[in-house]
């Protein structure tokens, strides 16, 4: 059976005369290339951006992708509609699963494919992974992303500076309290260009850059690629080509120095084959396992090699959020229209049993109604956001998760594309409380000590604010393990681990190299055949892992550049 756009429901696959006037698709006719890269988000995106500055005059690079044209940069610099809202409007039906929302076996959310794939929608947060969680990598990709491809990542998704003075004051008087020993405390870097600002914060002298804005890779393509026939005609010759529309069905070898990519033209039917001496997939943590477990060259794999395929989907586990409300901290005032995004990195310390004492990160929000705010229509007559009153804080606690080996993507029927995915709802705190926190961190605590712990970090935390004059505590008094405060559910958008590199699967083991990919993000075995996206990842970091993501992306183009 070969692949139909109706076997997912709610795929987009529409030709854009919009697209095709300002950016080509390719239009040639020689079927051979250097790289191909399948998929177009943060892994596909950034890695042929980067080999097309480093190789493009010399090397012929094609991105296929299976999704069409929606938006040519992030939703949020067209709109001020949430990221989130407009995100779902797009979600793919690409798997089925049995479970319902709410019951024990269940992952919510779905992906999207388009150009630029999820990066379109993001958040565009991109906190740092810090090193007690790198101890879950390899050793040769942990001295790499330690030794500078995580700050190079951070300066190619144009890293924010700051919030402003308020953001900074907070940052400062948190450091300073005792917090700050078992946690490294900043403003929430995000992929939000701020070319207004100096490094340190201050408006610059001169404002000769505009801000791109969000960060996206639809965006980014589009640039690299050029204008239609004025700067690419879109046909043969070197440097990066695009085609929109094509749903990758297979990859065979046909030599030792050439693979064989089958793409199936989702408004047509219409087949195509392409030649490259070397594939990349970065579908996504989803499509690139499902891709490998179909095609040929998947079918060729080494039985232990292929068993691992869709094994181990994992997200990170985060909680859901509590709430005060606050006019100081300190002597810094935090005025009702001021906000700020902050982070508490945990340090990774150890307690005298040599458990982890805190294996997650505490996100904070300060008014986060001003995260994205957009006053592209001045006039409009709908009401303004409150600027007199206390502003509100919120938290929440984001735990890292080694490979789960109970979650998996199944394989398909033959010639299936829709397979059934098995995943543990996270919310269920009995399941994170028996296997996941036990392997992150050696915890072996009940649920109730699991909350206590949780609830000491969020005293610690909101004692450092003032509301008046008095120590702030959580809105209605609601704790951790009260009042339906908990863990929160799974979601696609972060699951990694479905064509692992080598990992440990427990805080205190040994890396297995029993994996899909090798520490280059080759798929073992096959000498010209990677993989770039979160599926590669031995471990579901606390932080959102894009940064990590793009770093490895930038790794990875390095090396084939």
């Amino acid at each position: 059976m070969t692949f139909d756009a109706s076997m997912f429901a709610n795929f987009v696959a529409v030709s854009s005369p919009v697209h095709e006037r300002v950016s080509p698709s390719y239009t040639g006719i020689h079927a051979l290339f250097d790289i191909i890269v399948v998929g177009s988000g943060i892994g596909g995106g950034v890695l042929a951006d980067d080999l097309a500055d480093r190789a493009g005059d010399k090397k012929r690079i094609l991105v296929l992708e299976a999704g069409s044209y929606l938006y040519p940069t992030h939703v949020y610099n067209c709109s001020r509609m949430p990221n989130s809202t407009v995100a779902q409007r797009f979600g793919t039906s690409s798997f089925w699963q049995s479970g319902a929302e709410g019951t024990q076996y269940y992952i919510h959310e779905r992906p999207q494919m388009n150009l630029g794939g999820r990066s379109i929608f993001w958040s565009g947060l991109i906190p740092t992974i810090q090193d007690w969680e790198l101890e879950f990598f390899p050793a040769r990709v942990r001295h790499d992303l330690k030794s500078g491809m995580l700050e190079q990542a951070g300066a190619a998704l144009n890293q924010s500076i700051t919030l402003g003075e308020t953001a900074r004051k907070i940052v400062g008087k948190l450091r300073a309290s005792a917090l700050a020993e078992d946690f490294n405390i900043a403003e929430t870097p995000r992929a939000l260009h701020q070319p207004y600002l100096r490094p340190n914060g201050t408006p610059a002298a001169e404002l000769t850059a505009q801000s791109t804005g969000v960060f996206n890779t639809a965006e980014l393509l589009i640039n690299q690629i050029g204008l239609s026939s004025n700067e690419n005609p879109g046909g043969d010759g070197s440097g990066l080509r695009l085609l929109l529309n094509h749903y990758v069905e297979d990859i065979k070898r046909l030599d030792e120095n050439r693979l064989e990519v089958l793409a199936r033209n989702t408004l047509t039917g219409a087949p195509r084959y392409f030649q490259a001496a070397t594939v990349v997939l970065a579908c996504g943590a989803i499509e690139s396992p499902k891709l490998l477990a179909r095609s040929t060259i998947g079918r060729e794999l080494p039985a232990e090699v292929r068993s691992l395929v869709g094994l181990g989907l994992t997200d990170h586990p985060t909680t859901n959020e509590i709430l005060t409300t606050a006019t100081h901290i300190g002597d810094v005032a935090i005025p009702k229209d001021t906000t700020a995004k902050i982070i508490l990195y945990s340090r990774g310390k150890r307690d005298a049993g040599g458990q982890i004492l805190y294996p997650f990160n505490v996100e904070m929000n300060v008014n986060h109604e001003y995260w994205h705010l957009r006053e592209n229509d001045p006039a409009s007559p709908a009401v303004p956001i409150a600027t007199t009153g206390a502003s509100i804080i919120d938290i929440k606690f984001s735990f890292g998760n080694c490979i789960d080996p109970m979650n998996e993507i199944r394989n398909c029927p033959p010639f299936g594309y829709v397979p059934e995915i098995v995943f543990r709802n996270q919310s269920w705190t009995d399941y994170l409380v028996a296997s996941r926190l036990p392997a992150l961190a050696g915890w072996h605590k009940s649920d109730k000590e699991v909350f206590a712990v949780l609830n000491e970090v969020t005293h610690k935390i909101f004692n450092q604010f003032q509301r008046n004059g008095v120590a702030c505590e959580p809105v209605e008094n609601r704790w951790y393990g009260e009042g339906g405060k908990g863990f929160g559910y799974g979601t696609v958008h972060h699951v990694v681990g479905t064509l692992r590199m080598p990992y440990k699967q427990w805080f205190g083991g040994p890396v297995l190299t029993e994996s899909v990919v090798d520490e280059d993000l080759r798929v073992r075995t096959v000498d010209n055949l990677f993989v770039c996206d979160m599926s590669v990842m031995p471990f579901a970091s606390a932080a959102n892992p894009v940064r990590t993501l793009a770093a490895l992306a930038l790794r990875l183009s390095n090396r084939l550049g």
